[in-house]
């Protein structure tokens, strides 16, 4: 199962994931299996995927239920991915209220491996305690001039911090009333094009996000990170898209339609998955290979 906060890169990963095994352009560790039903929700983000055009966020309330059957060449075995495209609102809305909607509760029934997205495009949004203090210091010498007194700032749920938000939701899960028993937990950093200029993903967590990391390294599944750039730059919005004469606001879609094959836009970092390859990260979180 796919979750992450909202902007967070999940719906761009499922729209590139279809259009890579779809086309079969550019080779896979998975590879297409046989499907049935109605995939038009699909078909349509790897459309505006293809395209050039920004991946349509999921809507507040809006459940998308996905499975992408797979094939792994190497065994011959079926992977059937079910990819629950929950709106990241959902997520904050919980981590405030403490409430989960009974549809987002169900969705995560028998999940046992799961596939977290966290930004490398979000500023950081915490403070340390040493941060604090060097800004108590620089206003030490600074004088009241006012006597006024603002009122006190009410709790924002979506202003807390992005790590302290996910660390919240990972615990939850595995108490009552969902209690999930996770085996495996594959954070992917989306937007890797908009990293830092090492190419670590297991360093960048490890900098941006260090609560989360230590989290991880202290809990019970195991656990793989992966540098992910699905969407391969800024991309305009087809719904709302800039004027014509606006060349920034076209600049990378123009360079991404130049290449002959769109799956070049993808990159893959980390435990030597293939550059192009998104399937690496759901093949290692299926269980098919080792630890």
């Amino acid at each position: 199962m796919a979750v992450g906060l909202q902007s967070s890169g999940k719906t761009t990963f499922a729209a590139a994931l279809w259009y890579l095994i779809d086309s079969g352009e550019m080779p896979t560790s998975l590879r297409k299996g046989k499907h049935t039903g109605d995939h038009s929700y699909l078909e349509m983000l790897a459309t505006r995927w293809e395209e050039g055009w920004q991946v349509p966020r999921t809507k507040t309330l809006q459940q998308e239920v996905i499975t992408m059957n797979l094939k792994d060449p190497a065994t011959s075995k079926d992977v059937a991915l079910q990819f629950v495209d929950l709106s990241g609102e959902t997520f904050e809305k919980a981590f405030a209220t403490r409430i989960l909607g009974r549809n987002a509760a169900d969705a995560f029934e028998g999940a046992r491996n799961l596939m977290l997205f966290v930004s490398a495009n979000d500023a950081r949004d915490d403070l340390t305690m040493i941060d604090v203090a060097m800004q108590l210091q620089d206003n030490t010498n600074e004088e009241l001039v006012s006597d006024d007194r603002s009122e006190e700032a009410k709790f924002n749920a979506a202003k807390t911090p992005r790590q302290v938000q996910a660390v919240d939701f990972l615990e939850s899960l595995q108490h009552p009333p969902l209690s999930l028993s996770l085996d495996r937990l594959v954070v992917i950093i989306s937007a890797w094009d908009k990293a830092p200029e090492h190419n670590d993903p297991d360093r960048w967590l490890r900098e941006r996000m260090p609560l989360l990391d230590q989290y991880l390294r202290n809990s019970g599944p195991m656990v793989r990170i992966y540098g992910v750039s699905a969407q391969g730059g800024d991309l305009p919005d087809l719904d709302n898209p800039p004027a014509k004469d606006d060349a920034a606001g076209y600049l990378d879609q123009k360079q991404l339609l130049s290449l002959a094959k769109a799956s070049k836009r993808i990159q893959v970092v980390g435990h030597a998955a293939v550059e192009h390859d998104l399937t690496h990260p759901v093949r290692w979180l299926s269980g098919l290979e080792g630890e």
